[in-house]
C-alpha cells in the first residue's frame, strides 16, 4: 500500500497524480503486486524485492533509474534487467542499488557525483548533465557485503567484517572523513571505508549525513551538522566557499539504552531501543520528531539531541522521509508525522502534525517504508527470527533490521520470505566458531523468513553439554547355588547434546576398580563418540560417564558427568 506525492507515479497505483496536492491522501494498493518481501523508496521513484529475487520499480525514470533500458517515467511496476538473486534494495534520490545473494552490490540510475560508484567514462548519458546507468551494472571494490543504503547521490555498503563501504558525493563529509572534498569533485566515484567506523551491524543515509548502528547498541553519524543531526547538543552552519563544515563518525548523547534500529531523514535521525520505545533528534520545522513541537525557522530549526516521541511504545520498525516519520506498532498498525503538504502522513488531510496520528486503513502491517514525500506499508504475514548465543567465548549477532543480539534485542519480526542477513562479530580475545541452525558456517547468514526461526551463533569453545537420556539397565543376580556366576549383561546408553556448533563428542566411562591384586590398571581416558553412546557388559561396581564437545576452537572446559551404580 503507498500513499503521498504522486507527480510521477511514484505510489504505484496505476496513476499520475499532477493536480491539487499532486498526490494520494490514504494508503492504495500499488498494482499488480502480491509476492512483496522488502520495499524502498527514493526520492520519485521506488523499488520492490519480490520473493524470487526479482526486482521491480516504478516513478520516475529520467536518469534510468527503473533499471528497464528507458528513461520514461512509469506509474505500475516494471522489471528491472538482469536481476534475479537478489536479497536486499536500496532507492537513492535518482539512483538504486541491489545486494545480491553472493555479497556483490549492482548500481543503476544517474551517476552525477559518482552515485553508481565508476567515474564518468562508464555508463551511457540519459540527456541529464551527468551520466548514468540504464541498466544495473556492478559497484567496483565491493564484496561480501550484507547491507546496502542510497541517498542523495552517495551511497553506503556494510561488510561482513563490520566496516562500511562509502562513494559518491562528499560535498559535506556524508563520507565521513570529516572533510568534505573541495570544488570541482565534491566526490568520489569509488567505494572507499568510512574511517573510525568498525563493528556496524546496519546503516542509512540522510540528505547530507550517514548514520551506522554498531554491535555494541551505539550509533555513530557523521557529515553534515547543520540541522543537529549528529545529536551532540550542537548544530553547524554552513558557510560560504570551498569545503564544508562537518565532522567525522561521531556518538550522539544522550540517547538512554542500547539501540536496536536506526534510520536517518533527510535532516533527521530515529532510533529504536531494546524496549521498544523511540528516539529522535535533528530538523523539525516540520514536526518530523513528533515530540508534539515544531522548531522555529531561526536559528538551525531542530533538536540536537535525541529526545522521547509523544505517546509512543512497542514499536517494532522506524522509517524517517524527507520530513516525515513513520513507526510500526506491534499490532500491525501504523503511525505517521511530521509534514503532510503530499499526504505523506496518510491520514486524509494535508495537515502537518508535530504528534504521532494513525495511518487510516492498515493492519496486518509486516513493514514500513518512508520515501522523500511518499509513504508504503507492506501487508501481510511475518515471522520471528530469534537469535540465541552458545559457547564458553562472546561476542555479538546482529543485523540491519532490528536485531543487535545480546546489546539490545534477541529476535525481531519480519515480514514472510524476506531475506534476513545476520552477521556475527567476536569480542576482543575471542573467536567465532559459527552459526547453525537455517544456516551454518563462519561468514555472514542468509535467513529467508518463510517461517519462525532460530539460529545460534558459538562463540568460543562449546560449553553446556548435557546428558538428555541415561537409560541403565541392570544385569541377572546371581542365584545362592550356581556353580557359576553369571556373565555381565548389564548396560548403560546415554543421550547428550550441546548448544550451538559442535563438530565431535568425546566421552570416557570410570570404570570400578578391579578386585584381583594384580590386574592391570588403565588410566581411563576421552575416546571419540557420539549419541546415544552405549556400554556392554557392565559388572557390579560404580560407574561414572564423562562427555565433552568440541568444536573448530577447541574442547569443552567441564564435561558432563553422570554416576550410576550396577548392582549386580
Amino acid at each position: 500500500m503507498g500513499w503521498g506525492e504522486n507527480f510521477t507515479g511514484q505510489t504505484g497505483n496505476g496513476e499520475f497524480t499532477q493536480t491539487g496536492c499532486y498526490c494520494v491522501p490514504t494508503p492504495t494498493s500499488v498494482s499488480g503486486l502480491t509476492d512483496a518481501t522488502q520495499i524502498s523508496g527514493g526520492c520519485c521513484s521506488t523499488l520492490v524485492l519480490h520473493a524470487n529475487g526479482a526486482v521491480t520499480a516504478w516513478g520516475r525514470g529520467r536518469a534510468g533509474q527503473l533499471g528497464n533500458g528507458t528513461t520514461e517515467d512509469s506509474n505500475i511496476p516494471v522489471q528491472v534487467i538482469g536481476l534475479n538473486n537478489v536479497v536486499a534494495v536500496a532507492a537513492g534520490y535518482e539512483h538504486n542499488l541491489a545486494l545480491q545473494a553472493d555479497g556483490s552490490v549492482l548500481a543503476w540510475g544517474d551517476n552525477y557525483s559518482g552515485g553508481l560508484g565508476v567515474d564518468d567514462s562508464g555508463p551511457e548519458t540519459c540527456g541529464l548533465s551527468s551520466v548514468c546507468s540504464k541498466v544495473p551494472i556492478p559497484v567496483p571494490g565491493v564484496s561480501n557485503a550484507v547491507a546496502i543504503a542510497a541517498s542523495y547521490y552517495f551511497s553506503f555498503a556494510l561488510l561482513a567484517d563490520g566496516t562500511v563501504m562509502a562513494w559518491g558525493a562528499d560535498n559535506t563529509g556524508q563520507l565521513g572523513r570529516g572533510t568534505g572534498s573541495p570544488p570541482p569533485c565534491e566526490c568520489i566515484d569509488h567505494a572507499v571505508p568510512v574511517p573510525g567506523v568498525s563493528g556496524a551491524m546496519a546503516i542509512s543515509g540522510g540528505e547530507s549525513h550517514g548514520l551506522a548502528l554498531l554491535g555494541d547498541g551505539t550509533v555513530r553519524v557523521w557529515g553534515s551538522n547543520q540541522f543537529g543531526q549528529v545529536g551532540d547538543g550542537t548544530a553547524i552552519a554552513p558557510v560560504p566557499g570551498p569545503g564544508c563544515v562537518c565532522v567525522g563518525p561521531t556518538a550522539p548523547g544522550g540517547l538512554p539504552g542500547p539501540v536496536s534500529a536506526a534510520s536517518a531523514g533527510n535532516h533527521h535521525n530515529l532510533a529504536l531501543l531494546g524496549d521498544g520505545n523511540p528516539q529522535a533528534w535533528g530538523g523539525n520545522r516540520f514536526g518530523q520528531l513528533g515530540d508534539g513541537t515544531t522548531s522555529p525557522m531561526t536559528g538551525c530549526g531542530c533538536v540536537p539531541s535525541p529526545g522521547a516521541i509523544s505517546g509512543l511504545s512497542g514499536v517494532t520498525s522506524l522509517a524517517g522521509g524527507e520530513y516525515h516519520s513513520m513507526a510500526l506498532l506491534g499490532d500491525g498498525t501504523v503511525r505517521a508525522w511530521g509534514r503532510n503538504i503530499h499526504s505523506e502522513v496518510g491520514d486524509g488531510t494535508q495537515t502537518e502534525r508535530n504528534a504521532p496520528v494513525p495511518v487510516g486503513g492498515l493492519s496486518g502491517v509486516s513493514d514500513i517504508v518512508a520515501g522523500e514525500a511518499t509513504s508504503f506499508a507492506l501487508i501481510g504475514p511475518s515471522h520471528t527470527l530469534t537469535v540465541e548465543l552458545a559457547g564458553a567465548g562472546a561476542g555479538v549477532v546482529g543485523g540491519p533490521e532490528g536485531i543487535i543480539c545480546p546489546a539490545a534485542d534477541c529476535a525481531a519480526r519480519f515480514p514472510d520470505s524476506q531475506v534476513e542477513i545476520l552477521r556475527a562479530e567476536a569480542a576482543l580475545g575471542n573467536g567465532f566458531a559459527g552459526f547453525t541452525g537455517p544456516c551454518a558456517g563462519t561468514g555472514p547468514c542468509q535467513v529467508r523468513m518463510d517461517a519462525d526461526k532460530t539460529v545460534t551463533a558459538t562463540f568460543g569453545p562449546p560449553k553446556g553439554t548435557a546428558i538428555t537420556r541415561a537409560n541403565i539397565k541392570q544385569g541377572k543376580k546371581a542365584k545362592k547355588r550356581a556353580r557359576r556366576k553369571p556373565k555381565p549383561k548389564a548396560t548403560a546408553t546415554f543421550g547428550f547434546s550441546t548448544p550451538g556448533l559442535v563438530s565431535d563428542y568425546q566421552c570416557m566411562l570410570v570404570r570400578p576398580k578391579a578386585k584381583r591384586k594384580k590386574a592391570r590398571k588403565r588410566k581411563p581416558r576421552f575416546a571419540p563418540c557420539s549419541s546415544p553412546k552405549r556400554y556392554k557388559k557392565l559388572r557390579k561396581g560404580r560407574y561414572t560417564f564423562r562427555v565433552q564437545a568440541r568444536n573448530a576452537l577447541g574442547t569443552e572446559a567441564q564435561p558432563a558427568v553422570r554416576k550410576f551404580r550396577i548392582r549386580h
